[in-house]
């Protein structure tokens, strides 16, 4: 047996999947990552802003991305060299462009009533990662995003 690479031994693999998407499914996938986190040493802190990120992530694709919940959605996340790198890819729609720049909080309004319910998701992702990369080819989408394992 061959001794592993430099980039072999610095890379290790915390998950690799495909679950259908659906609410239940991510719900399910977010529970059993975080469990993964502590046994792999991550702490709190990163593992809490992983599994946020990718919360908002993967409920974006099926509300917005997946109008078939059967597709499937796939989720890759690994440590490499001091950093969480995740990966996730579905043939739903493009995400749209305007997502990817900088993003801004929604208007607030001037009561409570006037508070919005959503538009936080892409001002909280873009504000946790440390990089983000979107790529669609062939009718599918792929994110990548990474955290630095301060």
């Amino acid at each position: 047996m061959m001794a592993p690479t430099a980039i072999e031994a610095q890379t290790s693999g915390i998950v690799r999947t495909s679950f259908p998407a659906k609410p239940a499914e991510i719900s399910k996938q977010l529970t059993a990552l975080r469990g993964t986190f502590g046994e792999r040493g991550l702490n709190d802190t990163l593992g809490d802003r992983v599994t946020l990120v990718l919360g908002e992530v993967l409920n974006n694709i099926v509300e917005h991305a997946l109008s078939n919940h059967d597709s499937p959605i796939l989720l890759e996340v690994t440590q490499v060299a001091g950093r969480v790198h995740v990966q996730t890819e579905d043939a739903g729609l493009a995400l749209p462009s305007k997502l990817l720049g900088a993003v801004s909080l929604p208007d607030m309004g001037s009561t409570v009533e006037d508070l919005p319910e959503s538009g936080f998701g892409w001002f909280i992702i873009h504000a946790l990662v440390d990089d983000m990369v979107y790529e669609r080819h062939d009718g599918r989408n792929r994110l990548s995003f990474s955290f630095v394992a301060a």
